[in-house]
């Protein structure tokens, strides 16, 4: 092999050696500044840094880090590790604060929803709504109009939550008009676990009604007789699907959560879980693996009575959220049915037997709707709650961080309830004091 050919194949070597460095090199310096590692210039050396991630809705808020305008929302920053108070604002909104640990070649997130500071408030109904009562699935309301100004829109009608609008318009559905055989005015709404039957009881009839139609009252068959059965159909509907939902938590929970707890409610996404200590308990630690970068918000794994709790499944993280109002306990000791048994499913078929109807009905409604039976139920997004009294209603992160109110006026507060999307809040209110007719249906505009 001649000289020359011999440097063509060593140049061809150090050539592909510099590529492979150069390829190596490139993506272990890709790798650590992924991680988070950065050059100090003034150091002279590479330093170690942790990501935050902030993100709002709606966008383009301002990110403040230690009380210094840093950046707007929907941006990465490197941090070193430690501990930070974040906030972010936007005009018009009410602002977000929390303390954040950033982490070495971790991501920290930000991700805030963000509620106006002065709401809008929009009339749904004008001649007052009777037993509303929303389905299981929350995205319809039914409810009973019974104004004699407005007879040809007197009786049972459902609004769907899904309709942008949100009016009494075309979408607006009629189930059954009224009838001098039925007082609709009297009678309770309780809907099938399906979200397609709605059952109107009155004091001597009771009628199971499709929700897709109109329906006659006066050739209407009654279903008086076979109530029990009916109502076993709906218990054992929603014990599978409450068995279902249990079987994801850790053994040791499920154990706690069956013996010490009660008013049981899943959040949307499923992975966090909304309950009342009714006895003392304990979670123990390490349920599950940790993750890194977790939610690092103190919490509260020692279990006292009567407070209400938030459980993270993906976190095994647990969070006080607030303490039972002293008026739901005055209503426990007025017979308020206790709802333990039918959420945690350990109810025997003999002790159904010895129940009422109407407890039953109660127990069952109880389950769908946490409104009915405490002052916190879950928002659409699964990582807020809404707390209503009879002042105002609050949002807050499902950690117990960030209240905030978005109303403060007259309401119903046995009605709080939130479109499926989270951009309202429907409440029951009158605001003419004055008015005979029964409080209507407005819409809290929450975007």
């Amino acid at each position: 092999m001649s000289d020359k050919i011999k440097k063509i194949v060593t140049n061809k070597l150090l050539i592909t050696l510099s590529i492979l460095v150069f390829l190596v090199g490139g993506t272990l310096t890709a790798i650590r500044f992924a991680k988070g590692y950065r050059f100090d210039l003034k150091a002279r050396k590479v330093t170690e840094t942790g990501l935050l991630v902030t993100n709002s809705f709606p966008t383009g808020a301002s990110v403040f880090i230690n009380n210094k305008l840093t950046t707007a929302t929907d941006d990465t920053l490197n941090l070193p590790p430690g501990n930070y108070h974040v906030k972010i604002s936007k005009d018009g909104y009410i602002s977000w604060e929390k303390d954040l640990t950033v982490e070495k070649e971790l991501v920290t997130q930000a991700n805030v929803r963000l509620f106006p500071a002065v709401p809008d408030l929009k009339a749904l109904t004008y001649t007052g709504a009777l037993n509303v009562t929303p389905s299981p699935n929350g995205e319809k309301i039914a409810y009973v109009v019974a104004s004699a100004s407005a007879s040809p829109q007197n009786g049972l009608w459902i609004l769907n939550l899904q309709n942008k609008t949100l009016a009494f318009s075309k979408e607006t559905q009629q189930v059954a008009k009224a009838s001098t055989n039925f007082n609709l005015n009297q009678a309770k709404l309780y809907w099938s676990p399906t979200n397609t039957q709605i059952l109107v009881m009155g004091e001597k009839n009771s009628f199971l009604l499709d929700v897709d139609k109109v329906n006659d009252l006066t050739t209407q068959p009654d279903v008086t007789a076979r109530l029990p059965l009916i109502l076993d159909e709906w218990e054992e509907e929603i014990r599978i699907k409450n068995e279902e939902k249990l079987s994801k938590l850790p053994l040791k929970l499920q154990e706690i959560i069956s013996k010490n707890t009660k008013n049981i409610y899943f959040s949307q996404d499923g992975e966090k879980l909304l309950y009342t200590a009714t006895t003392s308990a304990s979670i123990p630690d390490n349920l599950i693996p940790s993750l890194p970068a977790s939610n690092n918000q103190p919490e509260q794994r020692q279990l006292e009575k009567d407070n209400i709790y938030v459980y993270d499944l993906k976190e095994d993280k647990n969070f006080f959220i607030s303490s039972v109002y002293q008026e739901e306990k005055q209503d426990e000791n007025n017979q308020q049915i206790k709802i333990t048994d039918i959420q945690t499913q350990n109810k025997q078929e003999t002790e159904n037997q010895e129940l009422t109807i109407e407890e039953r009905l109660i127990i069952i409604e109880n389950s769908y709707y946490p409104f009915k039976v405490q002052k916190v139920q879950w928002f659409p997004t699964s990582e807020h709650l809404l707390m209503a009294d009879d002042k105002k209603i609050e949002a807050l992160e499902y950690d117990g961080t960030n209240k905030a109110t978005v109303y403060a006026g007259p309401f119903e507060k046995d009605f709080t309830f939130s479109s499926p999307d989270g951009s309202k809040i429907l409440i029951l209110t009158t605001l003419n004091p004055d008015s005979p007719l029964p409080p209507n249906l407005y819409a809290i505009d929450l975007k």
